[in-house]
């Protein structure tokens, strides 16, 4: 019944006239067009790996100490130097620490002092002890020896030789009496005549009585060598003898006590070290009251630009509790980079980096670093590119860096011969009767004005590069 009715409806068409709207359309004409052939070309390959732009240093603004913020001097997306107070705390119990840890380091310094005068003075009183019971010793030793020569001297009693000299001194003495009585018995005649004044009387009477009494002591000298040593002048010099002996024993006793008080230095000494230790210990507790104190300005660690602001003035600031957030350093691109394609990547090489947010606009960075350990999950590598200071870019873009992996060979098209529509790329292909057909194709960048066609041409086809063509249409170059 379906191929009669067709027949029918044939039959009845090749029986009835055309109307003039009713024929067929005329054919379109040849459209001129330039076209280009795809090429199977040595390309460079490259990989584009992603990730974020990060600051190169980074930190998290907290405080060592408990306390209330007095000041903020800093808003976020201001730039601040090293060094620059960012957050005043309230110090006034630290002050007061400091100055109690400065007054215990005088006090310590007073307390040394003291001992180094103690000691110097134990020192000096205790040489001088010594020395006094050693020169002791030595006079008690000496005159020991005096007595124990007396002693020996009287015991033995006076030689002949100092009987006869005894006897000479005498007769001696005996002349020089008669040798100053003849003067004298002249003298006063003269005197009495007026010769002489009554001082020269004076003078050899003198001299008379002087050799009158030497010859008395000659004279008890000679009685005292004939007589020989008395009994009492023995006892008395073995006397002499014990009491010297007595007297060293006595000095030896007092040597040693000096000695044994000369220890009493060491004790001094023993103070002195446990003075300056107190000092020591004085100094270190100050020196911790003051880095405390200084807890209570926080200062920029490195030159940077506040991010974040985490405080107000009057709040209560506890330690660990961030503050501000600050960043610094030059802007790095962190990409990921699989753990294939690493030994392409070198540090100190540059690569064009591709930020979303300069729509197109690359800017050239520098690897700086390839993280030593990857991800053992995803078998990764974070590589950090650094990124020119006055590109513009800012911290948590998006971007992504391409690196030269190698060399391929690749179909290549100019780029006026791709067509983007509604998110896919098409090109104009001729075949065979030179018509134009619409085909649907996969590209990537390959640099300059040409762009590499993954699928959908074969090397050697012709496609349009230039010129209004439609699908179908043939084309006249």
């Amino acid at each position: 019944m379906l191929v009669l009715a067709l027949s029918a409806l044939v039959l009845r068409a090749r029986n009835s006239p055309i109307r003039a709207d009713e024929a067929p359309a005329p054919a379109r004409a040849p459209a001129h067009v330039v076209l280009s052939t795809a090429n199977l070309t040595t390309v460079p390959q490259y990989l584009d790996a992603t990730g974020l732009t990060r600051a190169e240093l980074e930190a998290v603004i907290a405080t060592k100490i408990q306390g209330r913020v007095l000041r903020v001097f800093v808003r976020e997306g201001e730039r601040v130097r090293r060094g620059q107070p960012l957050v005043q705390m309230d110090a006034r119990d630290l002050s007061a620490a400091v100055a109690q840890a400065s007054a215990g380091v005088r006090s310590a310094s007073v307390g040394y002092g003291n001992a180094q005068v103690a000691a110097s003075m134990e020192q000096s009183m205790s040489a001088a002890r010594i020395a006094q019971a050693e020169a002791s010793l030595a006079n008690a030793q000496a005159a020991l020896e005096a007595a124990r020569a007396k002693a020996e001297m009287v015991v033995s009693g006076p030689r002949r030789q100092e009987r006869t000299q005894s006897g000479l001194a005498v007769a001696q003495a005996q002349s020089g009496v008669n040798l100053a009585q003849a003067n004298l018995g002249r003298m006063k005649s003269l005197f009495e005549q007026g010769a002489i004044s009554r001082q020269q009387l004076d003078t050899y009477q003198s001299q008379y009585e002087v050799a009158k009494a030497q010859y008395d002591t000659a004279r008890e000298s000679q009685s005292i060598s004939d007589e020989g040593s008395r009994s009492e002048d023995i006892r008395a010099a073995r006397e002499g003898v014990r009491q010297a002996e007595a007297g060293i024993a006595l000095a030896k006793a007092g040597v040693k006590q000096a000695r044994a008080a000369a220890k009493q230095a060491d004790v001094r000494r023993a103070e002195i070290l446990g003075a300056k230790a107190q000092v020591g210990q004085g100094q270190a507790a100050l020196q911790m009251a003051r880095v405390t104190l200084d807890y209570a300005t926080i200062v920029a660690p490195f030159d940077g630009v506040v991010t974040r602001r985490s405080v107000d003035p009057g709040s209560l600031a506890t330690p660990g509790t961030p503050l501000l957030t600050l960043q610094g350093g030059d802007l790095r691109l962190e990409a990921t980079v699989p753990e294939s394609s690493l030994s392409s990547v070198r540090p100190g090489s540059t690569v064009p980096v591709d930020l979303d947010a300069f729509a197109g606009r690359p800017v050239t960075g520098r690897v700086v670093e390839i993280s030593p350990q990857g991800d053992p999950a995803s078998h990764t590598f974070t590589v950090k590119v650094r990124l020119p200071a006055d590109s513009g870019v800012r911290s948590g873009m998006f971007g992504r860096a391409r690196f030269r992996t190698g060399t391929g060979r690749q179909i290549l098209v100019p780029t006026t011969a791709i067509l983007p529509r509604e998110g896919l790329t098409y090109v104009y292909a001729v075949g065979e009767g030179r018509r134009a057909s619409l085909r649907l194709v996969t590209t990537a960048a390959a640099g300059g004005h040409r762009t590499a066609v993954l699928s959908g041409l074969q090397p050697g086809e012709r496609v349009v590069t230039s010129g209004a063509v439609s699908d179908g249409q043939s084309v006249e170059e």
